[in-house]
């Protein structure tokens, strides 16, 4: 073979495994940030696990859209104040009065996000019944758990996936 064979040769092995690279990339990638997909199995294990009827479903699946409606708001205005705080990163000088000021506005922005979440949980386990209450009641128990323990918290969730 001459030289200019070998070449061609390896410039398309090289362009195949520069692929194939890619490929691999996109993949993991995919796999390790699902983004939407991740919401939609919560909610599939709450349905799952608490057994809702249709009806259940459906006022869970309404309470969580006006959750989630309430919410960003506060979730767009606790980025605004984020980044306001990061900008004053770049001045030489910023008082404490006006980084307090931002901290204290991010706190209660957060306060209100928790507020409302804590309100929209309520809301789900009154959909329930005695024993969906109960059942609901061991999952916040094991999410409790794996706040307090990350590690707890990644067995967990895998745990949840298996158990569907």
């Amino acid at each position: 073979m001459n030289t200019e064979k070998r070449f061609y040769w390896l410039w398309a092995a090289i362009g195949l495994l520069l692929l194939l690279n890619l490929a691999t990339v996109g993949w993991v990638v995919r796999k390790v940030n699902p983004g939407r997909n991740s919401r939609r199995a919560t909610e599939e294990i709450i349905i799952r696990r608490l057994d809702f009827t249709p009806d259940q479903i459906a006022k869970y699946r309404q309470s969580r859209s006006q959750m989630q409606a309430q919410i960003r708001p506060h979730e767009d205005s606790l980025q605004r104040l984020r980044s306001s705080l990061f900008n004053q990163i770049k001045q030489s000088t910023v008082s404490d009065t006006a980084m307090n000021q931002l901290l204290a506005q991010m706190a209660w922005q957060n306060t209100q996000i928790t507020r409302l979440r804590f309100r929209h949980w309520q809301q789900v386990r009154s959909l329930g019944t005695p024993e969906q209450q109960a059942r609901f009641d061991q999952l916040l128990n094991r999410l409790e758990q794996g706040l307090n323990d990350p590690g707890v918290a990644n067995d967990l969730r895998d745990r949840l996936r298996r158990q569907l």
